[in-house]
């Protein structure tokens, strides 16, 4: 390339475009240069050599980086997307982790009349009627009966001490490594 070399093309790209797949194809190739280009942020690197086999595993190598790279946008895109449903509010969601509330978003607090933090750390059971709290207990991990999955409906209590309404769709998974339980829920009649 006139004017530049691979290493300072790589060193440009990352600054416009940090996350792109950059194979970085050399003649120049040396133990330091791999390092230089790694330290760079180079998706991979390959050495040119003699033959026209080299052109086919370069080939392979740019069609694999870039499938990586479309797969990890989808996964941020999925996320992304998640992420907002789950704080536009259109559904209450919730996580249950040692029989506390882990994590509300802020149409679930609304449905019981509560502020998102006022809920964080509390048993899920303030949350329940009395005459129905045995069996929503029963739920909850990790002596619960839910293995998996689950669609409980219930009186559910707000902070004013009205009673609702309420089904709750969740199940068991993991939420920073540990066992939990995780869901959505709606006031079947109410707000």
């Amino acid at each position: 390339m006139p004017r530049t070399d691979g290493l300072e093309f790589l060193e440009t790209a990352r600054d416009r475009y940090p996350d792109l797949p950059f194979v970085l194809f050399t003649g120049r190739g040396s133990e330091e240069i791999a390092s230089e280009a790694i330290e760079a942020g180079v998706t991979d690197y390959m050495q040119k050599g003699s033959g026209t086999d080299q052109y086919e595993v370069l080939s392979n190598r740019i069609e694999n980086a870039v499938d990586q790279y479309r797969t990890q946008q989808q996964f941020w895109d999925a996320l992304s997307w998640y992420q907002r449903l789950v704080e536009q509010g259109v559904a209450g969601v919730f996580v249950v982790q040692d029989r506390e509330l882990a994590y509300v978003n802020r149409k679930f607090a609304d449905i019981f009349g509560y502020g998102q933090q006022e809920l964080l750390g509390r048993s899920p059971l303030d949350i329940v009627a009395d005459a129905e709290r045995d069996g929503v207990a029963d739920l909850l991990p990790p002596s619960g009966r839910c293995n998996g999955t689950f669609r409980e409906c219930f009186s559910g209590l707000r902070k004013d001490g009205e009673t609702l309404r309420v089904e709750v769709h969740g199940g068991v998974t993991e939420y920073g490594g540990e066992s939990a339980t995780t869901g959505i829920v709606r006031s079947v009649d109410g707000p």
